[in-house]
């Protein structure tokens, strides 16, 4: 772990892939770091085909299809618009982040204690890493699903490093008598990261790749909004996953998902009432879903609530999975499709009821929250049809470079 920063140049140009459960975001940002926000010069989203009938791994060939699409466009259209907004404009930075379940977040935590005051040394601080990683990479190697999918660690990041049970920044050289350290690190299903690599040294050889969890992501970007929070529930849903993430202290500390998103409960209600998957998808929107829903039979209702129930215990059931003895935080926020997100808020405030006895507040990520800090100007460059939130946390992510965290590319 590297103890000093080196200088980083004031503008940058890269590629960013944002790779779904369902599509594959591609954008090419601008980063000035002279200015608070990024310029987002140009970004698309391709969707994998929609199926009546999925598998994890036939869900995995489509969106292998998508990115290979969308790295076409990064090649023709995308640097078509660079080449007109910023003449001689390179791309010399690829930034990736993998959704679950294509990824895994996994946080652990070393703790080292001694009778007398001891002295924290760099040695020391990489011997808890390393520690903290062996442990990690037990659980891959003991994990069947984990051995099935071929899992590999592309992401390691140190999150917090306490002393005597205080947060500290500057480590080495002080004294303790206790010392611990929390590690995260990001794996993904090894032949995406091969195919994301063999990619990027066909399209853009000389750029410098980085890749991370889309969860990584998440909690740094609503950690710089929310600096004052230090408990919260992070919630991703995407087309075949929803993901969450406790945060505690202001750390991440624990990751779990279920393989069921809003493409797989539309597949489960187009199967049950025999209707087709785009109709389907209509019954996740609003206001199509509450006037839908009374046109029901009294038996196909039955049979659609069947579908929303399983998913909400679903979810009620990752809710115990806390990682600890406390109850999951009253604060959630919930990042998916602009869509459906209303929806799936009241299916996850009613599985987090569930699971706590208690009501819980659920904040929308929408553009507006991930904008809030911007001024009129920068919001109008924003205007974009083809702009949605997983590229405002993926752009704002890449221009922080990111200190939210001190990461180390496996």
């Amino acid at each position: 772990m590297s103890l000093f920063r080196t200088p980083r140049p004031t503008t940058r140009y890269g590629v960013v892939i944002e790779i779904g459960s369902g599509s594959v975001l591609v954008s090419i940002v601008k980063s000035d770091q002279g200015l608070p926000h990024p310029d987002i010069i140009w970004s698309k989203r391709e969707q994998a085909p929609r199926r009546t009938e999925s598998t994890l791994m036939s869900s995995a060939k489509s969106v292998m299809t998508a990115l290979m699409n969308a790295i076409l466009l990064i090649e023709g259209e995308g640097k078509k618009t660079l080449t007109t907004l910023a003449p001689g404009a390179e791309l010399n930075h690829v930034q990736v982040s993998i959704s679950a379940p294509w990824s895994y977040t996994i946080t652990k935590v070393i703790n080292y204690i001694e009778e007398k005051p001891f002295t924290i040394t760099a040695t020391l601080l990489q011997s808890l890493m390393d520690a903290a990683q062996k442990k990690i990479t037990e659980e891959l190697k003991e994990n069947e699903l984990a051995s099935d999918l071929g899992l590999t660690i592309m992401t390691r990041a140190t999150t917090d490093i306490q002393a005597n049970d205080y947060k500290i920044f500057d480590p080495v050289g002080q004294t303790a008598e206790s010392l611990t350290l929390t590690q995260v690190s990001a794996v993904a299903q090894a032949y995406l990261t091969e195919a994301i690599s063999e990619l990027q040294a066909k399209t853009l050889p000389k750029a410098a790749m980085e890749r991370f969890s889309f969860m990584l992501m998440f909690h740094c970007i609503i950690r710089d909004i929310h600096h004052q929070m230090t408990e919260y529930c992070l919630i991703d849903v995407t087309d075949e996953a929803t993901e969450i993430g406790i945060v505690r202290g202001g750390i991440l500390r624990y990751c779990t998902h279920t393989a069921k998103g809003i493409r797989t409960i539309a597949r489960d209600i187009a199967k049950v009432l025999d209707i087709p998957i785009d109709e389907a998808f209509a019954f996740l929107t609003e206001p199509y879903h509450t006037h839908a829903i009374a046109t029901l039979t009294a038996s196909r209702l039955e049979k659609a609530e069947t579908i929303l129930s399983d998913y909400r215990s679903d979810i009620t059931a990752l809710f115990h999975e806390t990682g600890d003895t406390l109850s999951i935080p009253k604060t959630l926020f919930l990042h998916g499709n602009a869509q459906t997100e209303s929806f799936f808020s009241a299916q996850i405030e009613s599985a987090a009821k569930a699971a706590t006895n208690s009501t819980h507040t659920v904040h929308l990520v929408t553009a507006e929250l991930l904008t809030e800090l911007y001024t009129p100007e920068q919001k109008q460059t924003l205007q974009n049809p083809q702009i949605d939130t997983a590229i405002l946390v993926a752009a704002q992510f890449f221009h922080k470079q990111h200190h939210c965290n001190d990461f180390i590319q496996v």
